[in-house]
């Protein structure tokens, strides 16, 4: 069975902005690895992001810590409940 995707979570609007801007994004993993590049998809499970070399990463949303643009701006519609700058796919 397949879960819905739901485009109405900020959560995911805020992913949509930056496939949409093409806003250069910082992915911290769990494992503390940090990743930089474009993120060009998301689905239910997935997000795809573009490194420096255009090369495809598809990083599973359980892998990651949080998502934060480059230049460290979260804009006036970032998740209240965190820091503008940082977004929390798991609220």
């Amino acid at each position: 069975m397949m879960t819905e995707f739901q485009t109405g979570l900020p959560s995911v609007r805020q992913i949509q902005r930056f496939i949409k801007e093409a806003t250069l994004v910082q992915i911290k993993l769990v494992t503390n690895e940090l990743l930089t590049g474009r993120v060009r998809w998301q689905d239910q499970h997935c997000i795809c992001l573009h490194d420096d070399t255009d090369s495809p990463i598809t990083i599973w949303y359980h892998a990651i810590a949080y998502i934060k643009p480059e230049t460290g701006g979260g804009g006036s519609r970032a998740v209240a409940s965190l820091n503008s700058d940082t977004l929390n796919i798991f609220e």
